[in-house]
């Protein structure tokens, strides 16, 4: 994890912003939540709060790597229609990931924090609706998108609660 994380913070360069490159930092974010999630993995009820830290850090680097991705994206040449079409579908990826970890992991810090992450994007997206510079479908798709993660957001608190008291 320590690795990647330090080639995330590397690939943050003027030269990395151009065709392939500006994808480098999504695999490295990508990269370093999936060795979190070895670690989450080896994780033990009697030793809970000592992996509080790591994985929220998981949760963190998930929303992070589908942040990345879609802002590489938006970075391109891509349409608006593709661009509205990823966020989406990273809502849903992260919502499912929020719920899925949650409950086949015992691990309620993470769905709270994908939560959390989902919760913000709400925020950002409500900032993008009222974008003068925004076309007509980035305000529509921001719109639906404010939703769709406070949807996201519910269903991750809601599954760490769940896993909290059962």
């Amino acid at each position: 994890a320590n690795l990647f994380q330090s080639l995330w913070c590397a690939s943050f360069r003027p030269s990395y912003v151009e065709g392939w490159k500006k994808y480098i930092s999504v695999g490295m974010l990508a990269g370093t939540a999936y060795s979190l999630s070895l670690v989450q993995a080896a994780a033990t009820p009697d030793l809970f709060w000592y992996f509080v830290p790591l994985t929220m850090h998981f949760g963190w680097t998930t929303a992070a790597t589908l942040v990345n991705l879609n802002g590489s994206v938006a970075m391109g040449t891509s349409s608006d229609t593709t661009v509205v079409g990823l966020g989406h579908g990273s809502v849903i990826a992260a919502t499912a990931l929020g719920v899925g970890i949650t409950l086949q992991a015992a691990a309620p810090v993470y769905g709270l924090t994908i939560a959390w992450a989902l919760a913000a994007c709400s925020q950002g997206a409500s900032r993008n609706t009222v974008s003068g510079t925004a076309s007509d479908t980035l305000k529509k798709g921001a719109g639906i998108q404010k939703y769709l993660c406070l949807g996201g957001a519910a269903a991750c608190l809601a599954t760490s609660i769940f896993k909290i008291v059962a």
